[in-house]
């Protein structure tokens, strides 16, 4: 994956491959400072170029991810972002762990409505590899 940088602040990396259509977000540990109205900033800031760029798959990588959402938190993404996502074509979309991370079973779904297929993996070229699948 040879990817461009499109956006870079305090909280994340936002990467785009072109060859495979497959945008990222690389989380930095800064994160444990960020509120839940920052991390929705930042996620409407991610579906943006999402939308722009089209991207068929999505790779999230949550290894220095260090903020703790609020309850409410998840439900807000799926109605507010998620949809964006599934309008831009996405139809796959990834959480890559640390490679040690016991991922929860509940990584390994899609939320209810989402349009998209959700894995979690342990290793970034297997999660690449799964979202350029045909």
């Amino acid at each position: 994956m040879k990817s461009t940088v499109l956006h870079d602040d305090r909280f994340l990396t936002i990467l785009w491959d072109d060859l495979s259509r497959i945008i990222g977000i690389d989380w930095k540990e800064s994160t444990a400072a960020m509120t839940d109205d920052q991390m929705k900033e930042e996620l409407a800031l991610f579906a943006g170029y999402v939308e722009t760029k089209k991207a068929s798959g999505i790779l999230v990588d949550v290894t220095r991810f260090r903020h703790r959402m609020g309850p409410e938190f998840q439900q807000w993404r799926v109605q507010n972002i998620s949809p964006r996502y599934s309008a831009a074509g996405v139809k796959r979309f990834a959480f890559l762990f640390p490679p040690d991370a016991e991922i929860p079973s509940a990584m390994n779904q899609s939320a209810a409505g989402e349009a998209f297929i959700t894995r979690a993996f342990n290793n970034r070229n297997t999660a690449f590899a799964w979202l350029t699948e045909p």
